[in-house]
């Protein structure tokens, strides 16, 4: 970050802290400690309560903003970028703070989900859609201590909703553009000691072509299934099943600005767990869970009329085994210990046929274990500090063992609305199976990725908390990262690098039923070696958004977005990604008490841009259905 940045965040600051005290220090009122958070300390916290930087997207929030992807509520929180090589399908990565991909840790329902013969290891966003979820909670900087190998940069939890009082339901159906047609049921409820939640979509479209300036559109099939029952067999004990399942099928095309006819993939997810939570007595809570993941893919390219000699099938299959057994104790309003022991399997295999002799390869399947032993103490010394510290290490077979430690702090000054944190770790990202062991890219000798993580920020409560405004500094440095050898183009250990940057954010409530907010983020990164920034990661960010509950059937909320410009590839060119701005529009109207009418505008100025140099953004796109409840 430069030195003019730097001082403007300190003014910053400083301009917030004494305006926190004029505006706070006559009436000291009790203090907004934030939504319920369990991804930052894995129990239930207040966000006040602790020194990472975090963010929680409700469920309420989700249905508002009419997103089907939850990489499209992902994109607007401060820190988070996104890639993606075309919409409907195309592969979309979500990073935090400059991060490359693979190093952010993603969860659904607690269950880390990635590709596990993925090329970096990272989970494809396209297909995950937002039914059925409770909530949305993102911690950023780095979580190793708690979560292990890919939590370099911070963690994305997906939570599913909890089924809760006498059966209920939804069914919705929509249409628009593209010929797009999307249908879900989610039915949800308790019956005794049992409480239950399922959920089906289905979405289908012709969709548009990924490739820039391609002739055919690329069409879009999609169906998803998510389940959570838990069972309490007595007032201190419950068991419970979570689920989630995705297939997809879908046409890409051969790359950038390269258009395909006929080439198709297919995608089949899967993701669970069962576990036991029991509370001991009143200072002794475990939970005793197993779970799994698994990955399908495959890639389908036939000879067309633009290359006879083409004849490409590929296929790869990767899965997750982990055990998890978590304690968590209490020495009163004071102390809050938790340790554990986690052991996962992670297996995957390979195989790939073509015209080109790099296209006939056979990875057989693969195996690495790892053994986990975690402890973090989360203490309340005295009223309004709270400080957070843990160690971990992991101990893989591929390179042996790991040991992370991080130490945060969150402190309250009441009287001035003001919240001070601090949070500094260490985290890795071990190789995994395809960089490992692929049959012409693998390289058994890698060592895992490491780094070193320090954000510092003030959240000021202003007006009668009527406005919060949050600013927090972060800085990354990284080293032994992974990447292709120019030369043998085998992976190995080359690079070192940093990111550092600003993220701000503001939220005013003008009333009971109008509110506005937005963020920026500016993030610097830098290679090391070639002295050039990462690729794919914008510079600058923002993100606003207005609500208005216009009448009380009545519902608009407007969002928009700025990426700046970005190096593409800046390993292999100089060529840029254009900055662009999209403007999206949803809203609601209940024609009853239990039917309602939404829709929504995607990009409403039909603003031509590229995720990835080469790759369409999405059009104006105009989508309107029906919800009904019962």
């Amino acid at each position: 970050m430069s030195k003019s940045i730097r001082r403007c965040f300190y003014i910053a600051i400083a301009s917030l802290l004494i305006g926190g005290y004029s505006a706070g220090a006559a009436k000291a009122e009790d203090y907004d400690l934030g939504k319920v958070i369990v991804s930052a300390t894995r129990t239930e916290q207040l966000q006040g309560e602790v020194g990472s930087t975090t963010t929680v997207v409700t469920g309420d929030e989700l249905k508002k903003t009419g997103k089907e992807f939850v990489y499209e509520i992902l994109q607007d929180v401060p820190g988070v970028s996104l890639t993606q090589t075309g919409v409907y399908g195309g592969t979309t990565s979500v990073d935090i703070r400059g991060g490359r991909r693979g190093q952010t840790l993603i969860m659904i329902d607690g269950v880390e989900v990635y590709d596990p013969i993925g090329v970096t290891r990272d989970f494809d966003f396209a297909h995950l859609t937002t039914d059925n979820i409770d909530r949305i909670e993102i911690v950023r900087g780095p979580q190793s201590t708690l979560y292990g190998s890919d939590a370099m940069n911070g963690v994305i939890n997906i939570i599913t909703k909890k089924g809760q009082g006498p059966f209920s339901g939804e069914v919705s159906a929509g249409l628009g553009s593209h010929s797009t047609f999307q249908e879900s049921v989610r039915v949800g409820g308790e019956s005794g000691p049992v409480n239950y939640s399922a959920a089906v979509s289905r979405l289908d479209s012709d969709g548009i072509s990924k490739a820039r300036d391609g002739a055919e559109a690329d069409g879009y099939d999609d169906t998803s299934l998510s389940l959570r029952v838990g069972a309490a067999f007595d007032e201190q004990s419950e068991i419970f099943s979570v689920m989630r399942y995705n297939y997809a099928e879908f046409d890409i095309d051969d790359g950038a600005y390269e258009d395909d006819p006929n080439r198709t993939n297919e995608s089949e997810q899967f993701s669970g767990k069962i576990g036991l939570n029991q509370t001991i007595n009143e200072q002794w809570n475990h939970l005793l869970a197993v779970s799994f993941m698994s990955m399908d893919r495959s890639d389908h390219d036939p000879a067309d009329a633009s290359d006879l000699l083409e004849n490409d099938e590929s296929r790869f299959r990767g899965d997750r085994k982990k055990i998890e057994w978590q304690h968590n104790v209490s020495l009163g309003d004071i102390d809050t210990e938790t340790f554990g022991y986690e052991y996962d399997e992670e297996r995957g295999a390979s195989f790939s046929q073509g015209t080109s002799w790099w296209s006939n390869a056979q990875s057989d399947r693969q195996e690495l274990t790892t053994n986990a032993y975690f402890f973090q103490s989360h203490l309340n010394p005295v009223e309004d500090v709270f400080v957070t510290a843990g160690v971990r290490t992991d101990d893989q077979e591929s390179f042996g063992a790991a040991t992370t430690y991080k130490l945060s702090t969150s402190y309250l000054l009441r009287d001035w609305k003001t919240r001070l944190r601090a949070n500094y770790g260490t985290a890795f990202r071990a190789p995994n199976i395809y960089q490992l062991y692929d049959a012409v890219y693998g390289n058994k000798g890698l060592d895992p990725e490491k780094s070193k993580g320090f954000d510092a920020g003030i959240e000021q409560y202003l007006f009668q908390d009527a406005v919060c405004v949050e600013a927090t500094y972060f800085y990354n440095a990284y080293r032994n990262l992974i990447d292709s050898d120019p030369i043998t183009w085998q992976f190995v250990n080359l690079r070192k690098g940093t990111s550092r940057g600003v993220e701000l954010g503001t939220k005013w409530l003008a009333t009971k039923t109008f509110n506005v907010g937005g963020t920026y983020t500016y993030t610097k990164t830098r290679d090391s070696d070639t002295a050039r920034e990462f690729g794919r990661r914008p510079k600058n960010q923002v993100a606003l958004y207005c609500d208005w509950d216009c009448t009380e059937k009545a519902n608009v909320h407007v969002s928009g977005r700025y990426v700046g410009s970005r190096l593409d590839a800046p390993q292999y060119n100089d060529n840029k990604n254009k900055k662009y701005i999209v403007v999206d529009l949803a809203a609601r109207y209940a024609l009853s008490g239990n039917v309602s009418l939404f829709g929504r505008i995607e990009n409403i100025f039909d603003a031509a841009y590229e995720p990835i140099r080469g790759f369409n953004g999405t059009d104006r796109t105009v989508f309107a259905g029906v919800r009904a409840t019962f």
